[in-house]
């Protein structure tokens, strides 16, 4: 009797080509790859044929995630002279000026004292109530769409989820949530794994964070004029060290937390409405068993993260997994992969209520662990609470759901349904 031939390695050189032409579905290419390996070292298409590790694996993810090696800035990792390498290239000042004050791309010290401070803003608003308006803010929106005969759950629900949020959050007026949402998007097109020509996405992203950094520096202007009891007034009146003093800061704070809450926030409702629209009986039990909900939310997540990847930079040689990774290499953590990790999970690929202890990597870990995971969780569970009310009768329009090119941020561009009669 023949053997079996041996199942070939899949090309390390082929993973983003093979994710581009997958997006909707990465998951079959991330499980040919991970079991051929815990990391992969690659290079990513492009014209500057940039090399990267690619950890795909649990135990390696945490390992880069939680380790002191790794950080998010390139030049900390002595890639290119410190004085010209930045997060974005010179020639867009407005969003180099407004990503550099961004938490996510900051390290300790100065990352942990900004943190503190807007943790507990964060957390002081949401002791203030945040929980029940988010419950009304959906509730509202349900009562809007229950009679509508056709829904897109993403731009009529999952995304007006968050973004009305975020404002009465931060105390901006919800009638200006339309603007804010496209010079948002906007910024969002500067992501290095969005497919396409990068400089025009850099161009709208520049003037996308013009757009906002003044609205923000007007709404604070207001704030130290008239303070209320939102998040601006709080960052306002908050103790600031010197180094951290200043509207840019601030700012550069704002928007984060509009973005980042909101992108994150849309693609979890709607993978979660799409989730629940192919599996009726996730559906069906969670109707009936409602007190099952938070444990649901985070499943959904592990099961299909909003963010299936995020970037770092070796800032000392390290070995993980026997792979020596040298002083400024890229490592990219495919977080989708680690989160279907069968070392870490059983059944990966099936969607479980019972995996208590088993901690995910949805929200990232470390230093760099989702600030605003208590807020998100919130709006996804209150989203999907409204979605149990909204869903019935409501049925996918067509077949294929069209996604965005995107695997930092990933999610349905639509999720368009129709009213059964």
């Amino acid at each position: 009797m023949p053997m079996p031939l041996p199942t070939p390695r899949p090309d390390p050189e082929d993973f983003h080509r093979a994710l581009t032409a997958s997006i909707e579905d990465p998951y079959p290419v991330y499980r040919r790859y991970r079991a051929a390996g815990a990391l992969h070292r690659v290079l990513r298409p492009g014209s500057g044929r940039e090399p990267e590790w690619l950890v795909l694996r649990y135990e390696e993810a945490a390992a880069v995630l939680a380790g002191r090696g790794f950080g998010r800035r390139a030049a900390t990792a002595g890639v290119g002279p410190p004085r010209t390498v930045g997060i974005v290239p010179p020639a867009y000042p407005a969003l180099g000026a407004l990503v550099d004050n961004w938490l996510v791309f900051m390290d300790p010290p100065r990352h942990t004292r900004l943190r503190a401070v807007v943790a507990e803003c964060l957390a002081a608003r949401m002791r203030s109530g945040t929980r029940a308006r988010v419950r009304g803010i959906v509730r509202r929106l349900v009562e809007r769409l229950a009679a509508e005969p056709r829904v897109d759950l993403v731009a009529q629900y999952a995304a007006l989820v968050p973004v009305l949020t975020m404002l009465e959050v931060l105390g901006v007026p919800p009638g200006d949530h339309a603007w804010l949402r496209r010079h948002a998007a906007a910024i969002q097109q500067a992501t290095t794994f969005r497919s396409g020509p990068r400089e025009p996405r850099l161009a709208a992203a520049d003037e996308g964070a013009r757009a906002l950094a003044d609205y923000f520096r007007a709404a604070l202007a207001e704030r130290r004029a008239a303070p209320a009891g939102d998040l601006l007034s709080a960052l306002l009146a908050a103790p600031w060290d010197d180094d951290l003093a200043g509207d840019d800061v601030l700012i550069g704070t704002c928007v984060h937390l509009l973005l980042g809450g909101h992108e994150a926030t849309t693609n979890a409702l709607a993978k979660s409405a799409l989730l629940l629209l192919r599996q009726p009986g996730v559906l069906a039990t969670l109707r009936r068993t409602p007190a099952l909900l938070p444990a649901a939310v985070d499943e959904f997540i592990r099961y299909d993260a909003p963010a299936q990847m995020v970037t770092r930079w070796a800032y000392q040689d390290e070995t993980v997994a026997g792979h020596r990774i040298r002083r400024g290499d890229k490592v990219t953590v495919v977080l989708g992969a680690a989160n279907r990790d069968p070392e870490r999970f059983e059944q990966p690929d099936a969607v479980r209520f019972d995996r208590d202890g088993h901690r995910h990597c949805g929200f990232g870990m470390g230093a760099h662990y989702c600030l605003g995971s208590a807020l998100g969780r919130t709006e996804v569970e209150a989203g999907v609470e409204g979605l149990l009310a909204l869903l019935p009768g409501l049925r996918l329009d067509g077949g294929a759901v069209p996604y965005r090119q995107d695997l930092v941020f990933h999610g349905p561009e639509r999720l368009d349904t129709t009213r059964e009669r």
